[in-house]
């Protein structure tokens, strides 16, 4: 599998070190959270962290197979996730139009059953 950047991943943490949080991810791959994307807050939320923990990141780098992960990113619109099929606002206005519209006709043929 591979992981490219702005991928937004479940994983499993390994192992809360000085360093940040490795996470195991599928396929026998891993990665780290560094403890700096936690900012000032490393000290508190390293214990809010334990082994097993499922937790949802997004994959920020990727270089020869280092993967460094992010719990601070995942909402981050600069990381385009590539595996979103609505990346393209125009696909996901024409998509949420297209559903709409089919929607007031069910509701019109629905309307026009019960009379």
């Amino acid at each position: 599998m591979k992981f490219p950047i702005g991928l937004r991943i479940t994983g499993k943490v390994n192992n809360v070190t000085e360093l940040g949080v490795f996470v195991d991810l599928p396929h026998h791959h891993h990665g780290l959270i560094h403890h700096k994307d936690f900012g000032d807050k490393w000290a508190s939320q390293r214990k809010k962290i334990s082994q097993g923990d499922e937790i949802r990141v997004v994959i920020f780098n990727n270089y020869r197979g280092k993967i460094a992960l992010s719990l601070a990113r995942v909402n981050d619109p600069d990381l385009i996730d590539p595996t979103n099929s609505y990346n393209n606002k125009a696909d996901f206005s024409k998509s949420l139009t297209e559903l709409l519209n089919d929607s007031r006709r069910e509701i019109k043929t629905l309307k026009e059953n019960i009379d």
